[in-house]
C-alpha cells in the first residue's frame, strides 16, 4: 500500500476516509494493523487500484514463486528446452500487475543478450533491472550469476567472483525453486573462482555442489556440478579425477536433448581433459571431437566452439608426428579470432614445439608470437600445467 501510495504522489493524510483514520493508515503500513475486507476496498478506492494489488501473502513467497517459474521458462528457452518453456510460461499465465510486467520484459531483454553475448550490453541492462523494482532475492540472483559471465568474458574477474559471491547470498532461502537457483549460484561461484585462480575456495564450493548431487537427478544442473568438478580438479593438476568427473557429466549429456552449444562445451571440456590425461585413449578425444564439429555443422553457429575442436585437433596431430597438419590447424584455429586465452596460449605452444622439429632456426617467428602473446595474459586463470609447458619452452637451448 504504501508502494502505490507513493507512486500516486500522496501522503497518509490523502488516505485518510470514512472509517480509516492517517493514525490506522500509518499503522497498516507500518504492519501493525491487519485490514479487514471493507478498509481494503475502501482504500483501492482511493488509490485507484484493484484491491487484489494491495494484498499480498504474508511470507512474501507467491510473487517471487511465479518470477522464478518466468525465469526459469527463460532459461529452459535458453538451454533449447522449448517444450519447457512452453508448459512454465502456460503455468504462469496473465499477470496484470504493472510493477511484475515491467521487470518480466526487462528480465526477457537480459536473456536475449546473454545468449547474443553481448557482455557490455548484458550489464547495462542488469545495472537497470537491479536499481528496479524486484519481485525477491532469489530472482536477483539469477541476474548477478549472468553478470558474473559477462565480467569474466570481459576480463574483470575480480568483480565476476563478487557478482557471483552475492549471488549466492541472495538465493540463501526456503522452497525447492529458491535452492535450484541456489546450486546455479554455486556453480556459477565455483567457475568464477578458478577461472581467477583462487582454487582452495573453489575447492570449498565444490565440497557445497558434492553435497547436492543426489538431489539433481540427471538435468543440467547435475552436468554442470560435474563439469565444475571436473575444472577445479583439471586445474589442481589431478588429472585422473578430472577425468573420472568429466566421464560423469558425459554419461548424464546422453540424456539432454537441450541446447546444442551447452552440449558442445561440455564435451570439449571432456577431450580437452581426456587429451592430456595419463594413458587415455585417444579414440575417445577424436569421437567427442567430431560430434561437436557434426553438431556445429548441423545449427550452422557457435563458430567459437568449431575454432576450439580445431586447436584440440592440432594437439592430436602433433601427438601423431604430423608437424605440417598441427602447424594448419593450430593457425586455422587463431585465424578465427574466437579461441579465449588460454586455447590461444595452447596453440602459439603448438607452433613453437612444431617449429623446433622442423626449423632451423629454433622457431624464433613462434617465439616471438608467443612471447608478444604472453604480455596480454592474465596468469591466474590458466592452467598451471600450461605455465610450466611454457616454461620448459623458455628454458630450452638452441
Amino acid at each position: 500500500m504504501r508502494a502505490v501510495r507513493l507512486q500516486r504522489g500522496l501522503s497518509q493524510k490523502d488516505l485518510a476516509c470514512p472509517g480509516v483514520s492517517m493514525s490506522y493508515v500509518s499503522r497498516l503500513e507500518s504492519g501493525e494493523r491487519v485490514p479487514s475486507p471493507a478498509v481494503v476496498r475502501r482504500l483501492a478506492e482511493v488509490l485507484g487500484v484493484d484491491p487484489s494489488e494491495l494484498v499480498v501473502d504474508s511470507d512474501g513467497t507467491a510473487m517471487q514463486d511465479e518470477a522464478l517459474t518466468w525465469c526459469e521458462a527463460l532459461l529452459a528457452y535458453h538451454d533449447g528446452d522449448l517444450v519447457l518453456a512452453v508448459d512454465l510460461l502456460e503455468a504462469l499465465g496473465k499477470r496484470s500487475d504493472e510493477e511484475m510486467f515491467g521487470w518480466c520484459v526487462r528480465w526477457t531483454r537480459l536473456g536475449v543478450l546473454a545468449r547474443q553475448r553481448d557482455h557490455e550490453g548484458l550489464l547495462l541492462a542488469a545495472a537497470k533491472l537491479r536499481k528496479s523494482w524486484s519481485p525477491g532475492p532469489a530472482v536477483d540472483a539469477l541476474v548477478e550469476i549472468l553478470r558474473a559471465s559477462s565480467l569474466r568474458r570481459l576480463g574483470r574477474t575480480a568483480e565476476s567472483v563478487k557478482a557471483a559471491s552475492e549471488a549466492v547470498e541472495l538465493a540463501s532461502g526456503d522452497g525447492e525453486r529458491v535452492r535450484r537457483v541456489h546450486t546455479r549460484a554455486l556453480i556459477a561461484l565455483c567457475a568464477e573462482l578458478t577461472a581467477a585462480g583462487r582454487l582452495a575456495d573453489a575447492e570449498q564450493v565444490v565440497d557445497q555442489l558434492s553435497v547436492r548431487l543426489p538431489e539433481l537427478g540427471r538435468d543440467r544442473l547435475a552436468i554442470s556440478t560435474w563439469w565444475v568438478r571436473a575444472k577445479v580438479a583439471d586445474r589442481l593438476g589431478d588429472r585422473m579425477e578430472a577425468a573420472h568427473c568429466i566421464r560423469e557429466a558425459l554419461a548424464l549429456l546422453d540424456d539432454f536433448d537441450g541446447d546444442p552449444g551447452y552440449r558442445c562445451r561440455v564435451r570439449l571440456a571432456g577431450a580437452a581433459i581426456v587429451l592430456r590425461t595419463p594413458g587415455a585413449n585417444l579414440d575417445d578425444v577424436v569421437a567427442l571431437l567430431d560430434e561437436v564439429e557434426s553438431t556445429v555443422v548441423a545449427v550452422r553457429r557457435h563458430e567459437d566452439l568449431l575454432a576450439h575442436a580445431r586447436a584440440l585437433r592440432a594437439e592430436l596431430a602433433l601427438r601423431d608426428g604430423e608437424v605440417d597438419r598441427a602447424r594448419e590447424l593450430a593457425e586455422a584455429a587463431l585465424g578465427t579470432g574466437r579461441l579465449d586465452a588460454e586455447q590461444q596460449l595452447r596453440c602459439h605452444l603448438l607452433l613453437v614445439r612444431a617449429a623446433d622439429e622442423v626449423d632451423a632456426d629454433g622457431g624464433a617467428g613462434a617465439r616471438t608470437a608467443l612471447a608478444a602473446l604472453l604480455e596480454h595474459i592474465n596468469p591466474e586463470g590458466v592452467d598451471p600445467l600450461l605455465w610450466r609447458d611454457v616454461a620448459r619452452i623458455a628454458l630450452r637451448k638452441h
